[in-house]
């Protein structure tokens, strides 16, 4: 992904002194980014990492450019670049242009692709980050038991969209519009034919996002919370697959589809799909609402292979994590963690874009980040270094010597191409 860290400077204003400046902002976006792919989570790390000659190989900065200075910045200088305010202030004159960083990673996605696909499904879901001090935006969710944030995912494949640190104490299907309605409009600026499927579970089907994809040509599927009403409607349904669950001594599950209004928080009726299951005596039946027609899927295909497959965005939100620490949201304003949550978020493109170059067809090519990272780029490595050039030496018996070479010359063949 060429310019990368070029792209992401690009969403910074720099206020400082240029005849001052050591450390350019596209220098410490790569510090900060190269640090959390490569484990190092804390900017305390980087007091050590600045004299490491492979993080500095790795960054783009061999020696410092005054005497006395080492060739990387230091965890009080990455610290004002995460603190950037709305506007300069005597410490932090790097300001971050929120609205720019948040369309950077559609516009990415866009990049990615040659050709506009037929269809593309934009999975969404919110998950806590649980916070310990008394950070700006602290709230007690009840679903969750403990303070926390409530930052909400947009993924298309294993493509992140949007990272959006939201406090707990707001409704995430409402909040939900606001980013959706963003990243639509982006991708059809650039893709106007496109289809566009919003998928995410149940805390998503809110009357308000779900009439706008309706008045703008976006599918959606949603799940629906159960309630009597809806129980009621499938009785007879669930009775047969009670008394099919009895005979057979196993799990029986049957499917229904049916328009679908309540009583006063929808304006409009909408098609219901509905899943009656027995197991070991229990129920456990299941709703989805969606704009899919009939003709287009029916109800077992909608449920099983289009609606369950979004539990794999889980997984993505699980790499951003524990992989690539987005829920190390330690600052005391919510701008600033937004910025953190983005920096992890950037460092989860890179990974991905570098699996997805580099690493098809070896046995990274499904691998998360963390498996990445522990396979590839934490090897150990003897360092010669002369006038000309530098020689990294690595072991004989390093067990991804293929992968690594395969993905050396792959992106070596596409930086040629460039």
């Amino acid at each position: 992904m060429p310019g990368f860290s070029r792209r992401f400077a690009a969403c910074f204003h720099d206020k400082r002194h240029p005849a001052f400046v050591e450390y350019r902002v596209e220098d410490l976006v790569r510090q900060r980014i190269m640090g959390l792919a490569l484990g190092y989570e804390d900017l305390n790390d980087h007091d050590a990492l600045r004299h490491d000659l492979i993080f500095g190989l790795a960054s783009g900065r061999l020696s410092g450019g005054r005497a006395n200075c080492a060739a990387l910045a230091g965890k009080s200088t990455l610290n004002r670049l995460e603190r950037s305010g709305h506007k300069a202030d005597r410490y932090c004159r790097i300001i971050a242009d929120h609205e720019a960083l948040a369309t950077l990673f559609v516009t990415l996605f866009l990049d990615q692709h040659e050709h506009a696909p037929a269809r593309i499904v934009l999975d969404v879901d919110a998950t806590d980050d649980r916070i310990h001090g008394h950070q700006e935006g602290r709230a007690f969710h009840g679903y969750y038991g403990h303070n926390c944030y409530l930052p909400l995912y947009v993924f298309c494949g294993d493509h992140l969209l949007s990272a959006t640190l939201r406090t707990a104490d707001r409704d995430p299907g409402k909040e939900a519009l606001a980013d959706i309605r963003r990243i639509v409009e982006q991708i059809r600026s650039r893709w106007p034919r496109v289809r566009i499927l919003v998928r995410g579970d149940s805390g998503f089907a809110r009357d308000s996002l779900m009439t706008w994809c309706e008045d703008n040509h976006v599918d959606f599927l949603f799940g629906l919370a159960g309630n009597t009403r809806l129980y009621d409607r499938i009785a007879s349904l669930s009775a047969e697959v009670r008394d099919e669950a009895a005979t057979t001594g196993r799990a029986a599950r049957g499917f229904a589809s049916f328009d679908w209004i309540t009583k006063d928080s929808w304006t409009r009726r909408r098609r219901v799909v509905a899943k009656a299951e027995w197991r070991h005596g229990n129920r456990y039946h299941r709703f989805i609402v969606t704009t899919l027609p009939q003709g287009m899927s029916d109800p077992r295909h909608l449920y099983e292979q289009i609606y369950c497959a979004r539990g794999d965005m889980e997984n993505r939100i699980k790499e951003c994590q524990m992989d690539l620490f987005s829920d190390r949201t330690s600052s005391h304003t919510i701008r600033a963690n937004q910025l953190r949550l983005w920096f992890s978020a950037a460092a989860y493109v890179l990974l991905t874009a570098l699996q997805r170059l580099a690493l098809g067809q070896t046995s990274l090519e499904t691998a998360t980040c963390g498996t990445i990272r522990a396979r590839l780029l934490k090897i150990a490595t003897v360092v010669k270094v002369s006038v000309r050039r530098i020689v990294l030496s690595m072991p004989d018996m390093f067990p991804c010597q293929h992968e690594f070479a395969l993905a050396h010359a792959r992106l070596r063949r596409l930086r040629q191409a460039i």
